[in-house]
This record gives C-alpha cells, structure tokens and sequence, in this order.
C-alpha cells in the first residue's frame, strides 16, 4: 500500500484587517501638492505601489504632522512597501508606526499580518492579541488572529477566535469558512462541513468555500458528494483549476481513470506549472502501470515543485514497480532527505527493501516506520511478512497481532497471521484467521487458496477442493489449478486431476511442481512412461527439486527399471537428506536388488525421521524376519 497526495487545499488569501487610514491633519493647512499626496499615500487615489511609498515618504520627511498622524503615514507606507514585496522595509514602517501610536489597533494588525505571512507566528499572535485588546469589537481581527493560531497548530485556539468574530458579526461568511477549514485540519469533518455550509448560505457564490467542502466530503469517504460540490464551483468558476484537480483526484478515487485523467488535463490547461496536477496525473499513469508516463508527470511535478518529498516517493514507487531498483532508491533516498519524518517514505522504500531480497534493509525501514507513526498497522502488517519470509514466525505473528489490533477490519493482516500459524503447525487458529479474512473480504482469492491448504493439511479434502474452486473462481491461478489437481488425485479422482494440471501448466508452463503432480496422478493410472515424461519436465525446470527425482524414482521402480530407480532415489537424498520418503524408497530399491543390509540401512533412517512412517518398518521387519516380499 503506497501512501499519495491528497487533494489540494488551502485557505485564501488573508482579508486584510488592516485599512488605510485616513489622515486628520492637525493644526496643518493642506497645500496642493501635500494634498495630493495624502491621497496618493492612504490609497484614495489608484497608483503603483512605488508612487504610493514615494508620496509617503515626501510626507513623512516633511516635518509637518504630529506623531499620531505620522504614525498612520508610516503604517500606510509600510503596507506599500509590502505591496511592493519589500518586507523588510514594511516590517520597519510597522515598528515605527506602533512605536509612534501605541493605541492604534490598526498598526498592531497590520504587523501581525506581516509577521503572519512571514511565519514569525507567535509575534503575529501577540500583535493580533493587542490590537483586540484595543479594539475588542472588530470581528477582523479575531478572524485574522484565529488564522494565526490555525498556522501555529493551535486549532482549539483558532475555533474559539473565529467563534468570536462571528459573535460579533453573524453573518461573516469568511469566519464560517476558515473555521470549517480548522475543523478539518483538526479533523472533524461533520463541523467543518457544517461551517461550509454556513459560508456557503450565506455567500451562495463562495466557490473556496463548495471546493473545500467538496475537499471535506472527499476526506469522509463520500467521492460522490464531494464531485457534485466541485461541480457547483467549477460552473461559478469555469476556470478554477484547484477544482478540476480536487475533483479528478476524486473520481482517480472512484476508480474512473478515463475522467480523473481529463479533469488534471484541464486543470494543467489553466496552470501549466501546478506541481500537485502533474503529481495527481502521474497517479492515474502509475494504476495503469503505464511507467513511462508517470514518471515524466513526476519529473515535471518535481521540476515546479523541487522541494516536495512526496512526489520523489511516489516517482520512486514508479521506478520501482518499473524494475529499475537504482532509481527507485536514488529518489526514495531524496524524499527522505527532504522529509525525515516522512513515515511513508520509509514504508515504501522497506517495501522495495523487501522486493529486492535485502530484508535486514526492509525491516530496517519499516521499523523506522512504524517509529515515526506507531498507528501505522500497514507497516507492521508488512515487517511481520518479511519476518514470515526470514521464517522468524513468532517474530512475524507478533507483528501481524499488532497490525490487526491497529485495524481489527485488516483482512490481509489476518491472511498473512493464518500463513505463519500454518508454518507453525498451528492449523485450526490458522482456518480461524483464513476465516476471519474472508468475513472481512468475501472475494479475498488467496485467503480460499490458503485456507484449501489448510484443510488439506488437515486431512479434509473436500474442504480444501470447496476453498479451491472459491480461489479458481476469482483469481484462476497456475497455484489454484494445482493444489486442486493434487487434492482431486489425493481423492482417486484422476481424471479430474489430471485437467486441473492440465489448465496448471497451460497457465504456467514453468511450474514444476504442476508436472510433479500430473505425473503422480499418471503414475496412479499407470501411466509410467507419461509419469517419468513430467517428472523428467519438472527436473528439466529445476535441477534440484528433489521431490522430483523422489517420485521418479518410485515410478523407475514400479516399471521395473531398478537401476534408474537407484540413481534418481540416490539424487533425491543427495538433495534432501531429512525425507523419510525417499529414504523408505531407496530401501525397497535396494531389497529388490538384493541388497539386504542396504535396505535395511535405508528403513531405519527412513524410521528415524518420521517413527510412524509404516512402509519402512513393515520393510525391516520383512528383512529382519526373513519373509519374501510380495509383489
């Protein structure tokens, strides 16, 4: 599971609270071109925000006006030099004009916004603290401080500066929308879906306020409700590009690629250079594993958009999935570097870890993880399997247990849990984990694969067929076919088997045990030259699957072929030294032969290895007794 980009968000622009103030000259009689000025400099008259500094400052270097009105002079300046994007030059006009009138809200408000779009957050508060203080019954300046406490993390803060502004003015749409979007990033959706729609009753045409409520709706699992708001903003709002991107991202949601990929085609239309619309792109390219495209979209999303560590993960993942490891790893590498605490980073780059065999790597990484995001069960889920594939299995249950404690619902934690039960021996909690998976997921094909294994194990064949054609029938695998065929010749029913290992290895005409299988199921019908055909396939495929060789050579000695039988038999130890099976066979070989205490060699291993294994011992017993053996 890869994590991605969410929708765009944001808020709007902040309204400034801060105005320019008229000037109330003091004992000064106005001339012409001070008059001028006046109007150029508090904004009455349009000009360029460098005129406008200029006709401040000809006023301020003047000499004429009292400090009160020197002060709006420097505030007004400071606001044009902000306009202008000189900052620091604002921030001193701010300075001087709070130093100048310490009782002007005004000057504590416009440096607030200043310090509040330079991120300086807890100055910004304090200035917006005093200019309420001064002025407690502006409703802007609780709007503007709750955006400040909403950028410092402090929602509940924010909620209540917003509450306060619309107390003092009920019908301020702007307060009803930005607290519905510190509802949300708090992450309570319903009260800030209700707050939208507030904003939007009131200002019918507020299109922020339909495309975050879209946004709201999409986040509560509703893509449906949240594709009709972006609707109602895309028709106010023909050309508003954050709404066919946040509404592509809900139908790539839905499953509809074809619209998705048309609404961030549109989208880049009107913003060729929106970093997050390429990323969302790039998405809808990736689910259709059309490698190439993704990547170019992520390359052009990372060109506009250099220091976003989530569009290198995700062009990582591409690379990844595409097979060029190298790349994978230099991006995934980035991201981290750019993001450190990124726990999805570490996730997916533990998965390619994984992928890669380097599993001391990938438990590294999702333990790094699930470190950063203790909630984070997928990454548990994921390390307990890679415990499972180092066959460290108490390691891996313990892993499984905490994913599913995390998320109760997680049926492939439960499918993966049956697995390693399973490997323990473990069979009936094993089924009882096979089962809840499927409670959870009904169409989850490989949990009935698993779950026919576990049966089989069990002895309960028909079961495991019953599982079998439940797996065969949503995902018909090469594996399905052959564990069914198997389980049909464990029943005698041969014909039958032999289609399901028919239909194995047209699926997968390199599985070998597919032919091992179809060839116990031709030998049952004493087919042995067809039986040796598919045992000698299987070893063809893989030269050192000794269960091949095993069962060639039983078929070698049923056909009375008593030296080829030997050799295979010798192989199949050779290669597996802890099969009582083969064992048992090389020592009714060897009794054939002649070869007494060979034979009996052979049974008493065979008996060390499994004590219950009847063949060897009615073997040695014949040999120590002296009896012939029957034919």
């Amino acid at each position: 599971m890869r994590d991605l980009p969410g929708p765009l968000h944001g808020r709007p622009p902040l309204v400034s609270a801060a105005l320019c103030a008229a000037l109330c000259l003091i004992a000064c009689r106005a001339h012409a071109q001070s008059s001028a000025d006046e109007r150029r400099c508090t904004g009455e008259w349009r000009t360029s925000a460098e005129e406008r500094v200029a006709a401040c400052s000809t006023l301020i270097d003047s000499g004429r006006y009292p400090a009160v009105n020197l002060a709006i002079l420097h505030d007004n300046r400071g606001i044009a030099y902000r306009a202008a994007g000189d900052l620091a030059s604002a921030r001193k006009d701010f300075d001087d004009a709070v130093m100048l009138n310490p009782t002007s809200a005004r000057g504590y408000a416009n440096r607030a916004s200043l310090l509040l779009a330079q991120r300086d957050l807890p100055a910004a508060v304090a200035d917006f603290d005093q200019a309420i203080k001064l002025d407690p019954s502006d409703a802007t300046l609780f709007l503007s401080r709750g955006n400040a406490l909403d950028a410092q993390g402090d929602f509940d803060g924010a909620i209540a500066s917003y509450g306060d502004a619309i107390r003092l003015s009920a019908n301020y749409a702007l307060a009803y929308f930005d607290r519905g979007l510190t509802f949300r990033h708090k992450g309570d959706l319903d009260q800030a879906i209700a707050d939208y729609d507030q904003a939007v009753k009131l200002d019918p045409k507020n299109v922020s306020a339909l495309n975050n409520r879209g946004i709201a709706w999409f986040a509560k699992g509703e893509p449906d409700r949240a594709i009709a708001d972006y609707n109602l903003a895309l028709r106010l709002d023909p050309n508003l590009a954050a709404a066919y991107n946040n509404r592509g991202d809900a139908f790539r949601s839905k499953g509809d690629l074809t619209h998705a990929a048309a609404d961030f085609d549109r989208a880049l239309k009107l913003a060729p250079q929106f970093a997050l619309v390429y990323d969302n792109r790039a998405l809808v390219a990736y689910e259709r594993r059309d490698y190439d495209h993704a990547i170019a979209d992520f390359d052009a999303a990372i060109k506009f958009d250099p220091q976003n560590a989530q569009s290198y993960n995700n062009r990582g993942n591409a690379y990844a999935d595409k097979g060029d490891r190298a790349a994978a790893m230099a991006d995934y590498n980035e991201a981290i570097r750019l993001d450190p605490t990124n726990a999805a980073v570490y996730y997916d780059r533990g998965i390619a870890w994984r992928n890669a065999g380097d599993f001391d790597h990938a438990i590294a990484d999702l333990g790094e993880a699930i470190r950063l995001d203790p909630g984070h069960a997928a990454a548990l889920n994921e390390r307990g399997y890679v415990y499972y594939q180092k066959h460290e299995l108490d390691r891996a249950i313990a892993d499984f247990d905490a994913a599913i404690k995390l998320k109760p619902q997680f049926a492939i934690a439960h499918n993966n849990r049956g697995n390693a039960l399973d490997d323990k021996g473990d069979v009936q909690r094993a089924i009882a984990d096979y089962s809840a998976a499927l409670n959870l997921d009904p169409n989850y094909a490989a949990a009935y694969y698993n779950r026919g294994i576990a049966w089989r194990r069990k002895g309960d064949i028909d079961r495991a067929i019953a599982d079998y054609d439940q797996a065969i029938k949503l995902n018909p695998t090469a594996a399905a076919y052959n564990n069914r065929g198997s389980a049909f010749e464990v029943k005698g029913e041969l014909d039958r088997a032999i289609a399901d290992l028919d239909q194995a290895i047209k699926l997968a005409p390199n599985l070998p045990y597919a032919y091992i299988n179809r060839g116990n199921a031709k030998r049952e019908r004493l087919d042995l030259a067809g039986a040796v055909a598919d045992y000698t396939q299987a070893i063809a495929l893989s030269p050192n699957i000794a269960l091949a060789y095993y069962n060639r050579a039983w078929a070698h000695y049923l056909g009375g072929e008593s030296d080829d039988a030997l050799a295979d038999a010798d192989r199949a130890i050779a290669l597996d030294d802890h099969s009582a099976s083969a064992f048992s066979t090389r020592g009714l070989i060897r009794e054939r032969r002649g070869d007494s205490a060979a034979a009996v060699a052979d049974f008493r291993q065979a008996l060390k290895i499994d004590p219950d294994f009847q063949q060897p011992a009615e073997g040695l017993q014949r040999l120590q007794s002296g009896a012939p053996k029957s034919q």
